[in-house]
C-alpha cells in the first residue's frame, strides 16, 4: 500500500514541472532590405472584384531579402485580402506581410522599434497563455488524483496514507491557482502593451497613409528573377454588354461583344494581361461549418420570417461599407448568377482608376446567321414589332447583359439579352415597325339559348384584325391572339369560320394551340399593290348547361 503514494507524487510533478516556454525574441536575421519598382502586369476581374499582379524584375545577390512594393491600395492597416507571393527559378519566398511606408525609412528608425515591440509584445502575449493554459491542464489533472485518492483506490484503506495523499493534493492546488492568478495577471498586462503599442504606431504612422508590401526571400545563387505579390481589391467590376446590327435584306447580323470595366481601386492597370471571370475568386481555407438543423411546433407570429431577405447587400456597386474585399466578392458573386465563364483578352489593355467612369473592352467580333421576323399580338399591343431569331455560332457564351440595336446604322434603343450558350437559338426585339398596321376588333357578340327544350346556352363572339402594309417592301407576319380555354369538363370552347387558316408548323399545332393561343402566318404586298391588306376573321363558341353561371368570357 505505501508503494502507492510515491508513484502517484512522482507522475504528478513530472506533470508540473513541464519546461515553461521560454519568453522573448529570436534573433533577427540579417535581412538586405531594398524598395524595388514594380508595375500591375495580370488582372483577373470578376463580376465584383479584381485579383491583381504587381510584378517587380530584380538582381540579387545570394542571400535573404526583403523586398518592398509601394503603389498598394490603401488598406487601412488590415492585411490585403487574397496577399500571396511567387518568385521565379529557384528563388524562395519565406514570407510576406504588409507594413507602412515610414516602417522602412532610414530617417525614422522609432516606427521599426514600435513593430518590433508589437512583434514581441505578441510573443510575449501567446507565450503567456500557453502556460496559463497548461496550469488549466494541471489542475484538472490534481482534481482527478483528489478523486482518486478519496475513493480510497486500494482494497485495504490505510488513512495515514490517504491523510498525506489529500495533504499533498491541497499543497499543489494552491500552488497551481497562485501561479495561475500570477500568470493571468501577466497576460493582462501583456494584452494592454499590445493594445497601446498598436495604438502609437497607428498614431505615428506617415501622413500619406501609403502601405508597403514586405517579401522575404531566400537568393540560392546571384542572378536576374522576378518577383510577384497579389492581391484582391473589391473596387473594380465588369459586367457583358453588346451592340446588335440589323440591315435589311441581310441573313446575319453582327455583335460587338464588349465588358464594360469600373475600376476604382486607386492603381492605374497600365498595358496589363486582362481576364475576365464569372467565378468566385477562391481563398485558403476548409470546408464551412456545419450547422445543427432542428425541427420544432411551427410558430403562427409573422416575427419568424422576419429574418428572410434582411441581409442583403444594401451597398451598391461595391458593397456595403466595412465589409471585406472577400465578402464583398462572394455576396455579388450571387448576383452575377451563371455557370463561370472565363475570357483572356487578345494583347495588352489599359485601365485607369476613376471613381466616376467606365471603360469599355472589346471581348470578341462576332457574326450571327439571323432571319427576321414581324410579329403583332393585337389583342394586347396594335403594333407590329421586328423580333430578329439568331444562332449563337461562336465559341463565346453570351452573358446576360445590355444590348444596344442598331438599324440601317441609326440607334434605335437597349434591350436586354439573356445569356446564351455557344450554339444555342436565341432573340431579340427591335421594336415596332411603323410600315405594318394592325386593327383588331370584336363585330359581334350573341348568347343563345340551344339543346331540347333550351337546356343549354351558347355564347358566340366574332372577331375581325385588319393589316395593312404601308411600306416599300414586301412583308410576312406573325399574328397571334387567343381563345378562353375551359377548366371545366361541362364547358365546350370552339373555335369556328376560321378564314385564313391557323399556321400549321408543328411547334404551335403542339404546345401553343393547347395553351388556347392562336396563329397566322399573313403575307402582305408592298403598299398600293394588290394583296397589301389582308383581312382575318373567326369565331369563338362557348358552350354550357343554361343553370351554369361561369365567369365572364374575355374578349
Amino acid at each position: 500500500m505505501r508503494q502507492d503514494f510515491p508513484s502517484i507524487a512522482f507522475l504528478a510533478i513530472l506533470l508540473l514541472c513541464v519546461p515553461i516556454i521560454a519568453v522573448g525574441s529570436a534573433g533577427a536575421e540579417d535581412l538586405q532590405t531594398r524598395e524595388v519598382e514594380s508595375r500591375v502586369d495580370s488582372v483577373v476581374l470578376y463580376g465584383v472584384g479584381a485579383d491583381v499582379r504587381r510584378t517587380a524584375k530584380v538582381v540579387l545577390e545570394p542571400g535573404v531579402h526583403e523586398l518592398l512594393f509601394s503603389g498598394i491600395p490603401s488598406t487601412e492597416y488590415e492585411p490585403l485580402e487574397g496577399l500571396r507571393a511567387s518568385a521565379s527559378g529557384a528563388w524562395k519566398i519565406l514570407g510576406v506581410d504588409v507594413r507602412r511606408k515610414g516602417a522602412v525609412s532610414d530617417e525614422d528608425s522609432e516606427i521599426r522599434m514600435l513593430q518590433d515591440a508589437i512583434r514581441e509584445a505578441r510573443k510575449r502575449r501567446d507565450a503567456l497563455q500557453m502556460r496559463s493554459e497548461g496550469i488549466r491542464m494541471d489542475l484538472e489533472f490534481l482534481k482527478a488524483i483528489g478523486m482518486k485518492v478519496a475513493d480510497g483506490g486500494t482494497e485495504r484503506v490505510d488513512l495515514d496514507i490517504i491523510q498525506q495523499q489529500l495533504a499533498f493534493v491541497r499543497e499543489e492546488r494552491t500552488r497551481l491557482q497562485d501561479n495561475l492568478v500570477e500568470e493571468l495577471e501577466r497576460l493582462a498586462v501583456a494584452d494592454r502593451e499590445l493594445d497601446e503599442a498598436i495604438l502609437v504606431l497607428e498614431r505615428r504612422g506617415p501622413e500619406d497613409g501609403e502601405e508597403m508590401v514586405r517579401v522575404r526571400v531566400e537568393v540560392p545563387e546571384a542572378g536576374e528573377g522576378e518577383v510577384s505579390i497579389r492581391y484582391l481589391c473589391a473596387r473594380a467590376s465588369w459586367e457583358p454588354s453588346y451592340s446588335i446590327y440589323s440591315v435589311m435584306n441581310a441573313s446575319t447580323m453582327p455583335i460587338d461583344y464588349e465588358a464594360v470595366v469600373i475600376q476604382a481601386t486607386g492603381e492605374d492597370w497600365n498595358d496589363v494581361e486582362m481576364t475576365l471571370s464569372t467565378a468566385t475568386p477562391s481563398m485558403p481555407s476548409g470546408p464551412p461549418v456545419l450547422q445543427s438543423v432542428y425541427v420544432d411546433r411551427k410558430s403562427d407570429s409573422p416575427e419568424g420570417d422576419r429574418s428572410l431577405g434582411s441581409d442583403r447587400n444594401q451597398g451598391g456597386v461595391f458593397g456595403s461599407t466595412g465589409a471585406s474585399p472577400m465578402e464583398m466578392i462572394r455576396n455579388a458573386a450571387v448576383n452575377f448568377g451563371g455557370s463561370a465563364v472565363t475570357y483572356k483578352l487578345p494583347g495588352l489593355v489599359s485601365v485607369s482608376t476613376d471613381e466616376q467612369g467606365s471603360t469599355r473592352l472589346r471581348i470578341a467580333d462576332l457574326v450571327a446567321p439571323a432571319e427576321r421576323v414581324l410579329v403583332a399580338r393585337p389583342v394586347v399591343d396594335q403594333k407590329v414589332y421586328l423580333r430578329a431569331d439568331l444562332v449563337n455560332n461562336s465559341s463565346y457564351v453570351l452573358l446576360g447583359g445590355e444590348a444596344a440595336l442598331f438599324m440601317e446604322g441609326e440607334y434605335v434603343g437597349p434591350n436586354r439579352l439573356e445569356a446564351v450558350p455557344a450554339g444555342a437559338d436565341f432573340e431579340i426585339w427591335f421594336g415596332p415597325d411603323p410600315s405594318i398596321t394592325i386593327d383588331r376588333a370584336v363585330v359581334g357578340r350573341t348568347t343563345d339559348r340551344t339543346g331540347l327544350l333550351g337546356g343549354g346556352r351558347q355564347t358566340s363572339i366574332e372577331y375581325r384584325i385588319e393589316i395593312v402594309n404601308e411600306g416599300t417592301e414586301a412583308a410576312s407576319v406573325e399574328i397571334w391572339d387567343r381563345r378562353p380555354v375551359s377548366r371545366d369538363g361541362d364547358i365546350e370552347v370552339r373555335v369556328v369560320d376560321v378564314s385564313p387558316e391557323l399556321a400549321r408548323d408543328e411547334a404551335f399545332q403542339e404546345i401553343s394551340a393547347r395553351q388556347g393561343l392562336l396563329k397566322w402566318q399573313i403575307d402582305l404586298q408592298p403598299a398600293g399593290s394588290e394583296g397589301s391588306r389582308r383581312t382575318i376573321t373567326w369565331m369563338v363558341r362557348v358552350n354550357r348547361s343554361s343553370d351554369m353561371e361561369i365567369t365572364p368570357i374575355p374578349e
